[in-house]
């Protein structure tokens, strides 16, 4: 797929100038040759591929029984409420393997691909953020996402994110889109973030069209006439680099230096020194590091070389169906 056409008539280096780690984006009706890989048969074929990167969950409660492994069963799951969700879907589907290239080769870092299928009506994972910036293609129904500024914990690394996110202490003002089949959005890094499936519910008081239809008695064909369907979409996460790869980088330089690979003062009782000659011997070595450093960062090499690990780093995301850990 040509990155381009996903942003319409807004160019790509526009929006990363603009928009990129910085502010929300959406654009309706962008994303409309991106729809066919979020469809019923697309799931179905993902989930038949999928393993344990298939799962089900309600009101935040994960389905115990078996995954779905077709599209019928993911239907009856949906009709109980359930989400699917298809992580690392990139994995499973050619086209959406396509997809992920397409996002690496514009954006040069790992990109996975997740792909919910939620009732309508029904919610998606409560408030959270991700350390990756996140692209989402409604494919299909609507959903309303809900969006907020972080600054509980901005610029989040994924090895750091924390189980109790703390929702509760944001203080920033709460920004809404609704996104119907076609339209993309674009998450910054970081942002809060949580969807809901709009339809009939909405329609009716908040009841759900999957568990209320059988207390209305509607037949299979009436249900299908009601229910506004699920709403699926496509999450492409992209994992931009932070100035934490300069500090990995540097180690595997520094490794080679005779500066780096002293080895320190003993800070035993064997050592001899009080606590303030203690001191003054690691000031003095600490100095001797920050200027070996400093040389480091001068060195004019150092920038093209680390530009050069950054593209190799990138790599190429593997076809669907290669790789499954």
């Amino acid at each position: 797929m040509e990155m381009q056409s996903l942003f319409g008539d807004v160019p790509v280096a526009k929006f990363v100038a603009e928009y990129l780690h910085r502010l929300p984006f959406s654009l309706a009706g962008s994303a409309r040759g991106a729809c066919g890989l979020g469809t019923w048969d697309a799931v179905g074929a993902m989930l038949a591929d999928a393993g344990e990167d298939a799962f089900a969950v309600r009101g935040g409660e994960w389905h115990e029984g078996e995954a779905p492994r077709d599209a019928a069963a993911a239907r009856a799951l949906c009709d109980e409420g359930y989400t699917i969700f298809v992580r690392h879907a990139e994995r499973h589907h050619t086209g959406l393997a396509a997809l992920a290239r397409a996002f690496k080769q514009t954006f040069l870092g790992p990109v996975n691909i997740h792909v919910f299928a939620t009732p309508a009506g029904a919610p998606g994972f409560s408030w959270h953020y991700d350390a990756e910036d996140v692209f989402i293609i409604q494919t299909a129904g609507e959903k309303e996402y809900s969006l907020r500024k972080n600054t509980v914990n901005p610029w989040p690394l994924e090895e750091t994110l924390p189980a109790d996110m703390r929702y509760e202490r944001e203080q920033m003002p709460l920004m809404r889109v609704l996104l119907r089949a076609g339209d993309l959005l674009y998450i910054p890094c970081g942002y809060w973030h949580k969807a809901d499936a709009k339809g009939l519910p909405h329609e009716r008081g908040g009841q759900s069209p999957f568990s209320q239809s059988r207390k209305w008695g509607l037949t299979p064909e009436q249900k299908k006439a009601t229910d506004p369907g699920t709403a699926v979409s496509l999450a492409v996460g992209v994992m931009s680099p932070t100035a934490m790869n300069v500090y990995d980088f540097l180690r595997q330089r520094l490794v080679e230096s005779l500066v780096w690979r002293q080895r320190l003062p003993l800070v035993g009782p064997a050592s001899g020194l009080s606590a303030e000659e203690l001191e003054a011997t690691y000031g003095h070595l600490f100095k001797q590091l920050a200027d070996d450093l400093a040389k480091t960062f001068a060195d004019p090499r150092l920038i093209s070389d680390f530009l050069e690990e950054l593209t190799k780093a990138a790599g190429e995301p593997p076809e669907a169906g290669e790789e499954k850990n």
